[in-house]
């Protein structure tokens, strides 16, 4: 059994994890470009792939892996809360995060915020919404800001009129794949919690 194992490493099984992730992540981009949802049993089977290679050798692990699920769920749940996102797209994080784990996380996040920036101010700009979209994060800071100079927690209420839909499906793809293509780099290591 240690033989298979071996063989198993030694011809690639390393690089099933990128395959499985990409392929995930370009089934949801498709659907999201097209409907603008992700659906469910892709995330889930996304999820549970995640799950499984990292149980394969030279895998992160099934800690690390369900770690990265939780942490990557967790990340998105404040912008679902106030609608700047779906939960397709909160649930996709997640099962990204059982694909990387808990450690290459950081450098995900970053990288999707930054490519979902520069989506939305492209997407906007294109559809010619980009004053409502600048008004709604005014609105929203404003707001938090009274609350917080009248000693009250800051709460950002979701926007009344919104600028559009964005697919961040696309934003999160690339956010995992500039986490592929710099692993090991000094960015990344940089940002790894500890």
């Amino acid at each position: 059994m240690n033989g298979i194992a071996q063989f198993l490493q030694a011809s690639g099984l390393r690089m099933i994890a990128p395959v499985l992730l990409t392929a995930m992540l370009l089934l949801a981009v498709r659907s999201d470009l097209q409907a603008y949802r992700i659906p469910n049993p892709l995330v889930a089977w996304g999820a549970l792939a995640g799950l499984a290679v990292s149980m394969a050798p030279g895998g992160i692990g099934p800690a690390a892996a369900l770690a990265g699920l939780f942490l990557g769920l967790l990340a998105l749940l404040p912008l679902y809360a106030v609608r700047a996102l779906g939960a397709g797209d909160v649930k996709l994080m997640a099962a990204v995060g059982a694909f990387i784990g808990p450690q290459a996380l950081p450098l995900t996040l970053l990288a999707t915020f930054v490519a979902g920036g520069l989506l939305t101010v492209a997407v906007t700009l294109y559809r010619g919404t980009a004053l409502r979209l600048l008004r709604n994060v005014r609105d929203m800071l404003c707001g938090a800001w009274w609350r917080l100079a009248c000693s009250e927690a800051p709460v950002l209420e979701p926007a009344p009129v919104s600028a559009g839909k964005m697919p961040y499906a696309l934003a999160i793809a690339i956010g995992a794949w500039c986490q592929l293509a710099l692993s090991g780099s000094p960015l990344a290591a940089w940002l790894q919690p500890g």
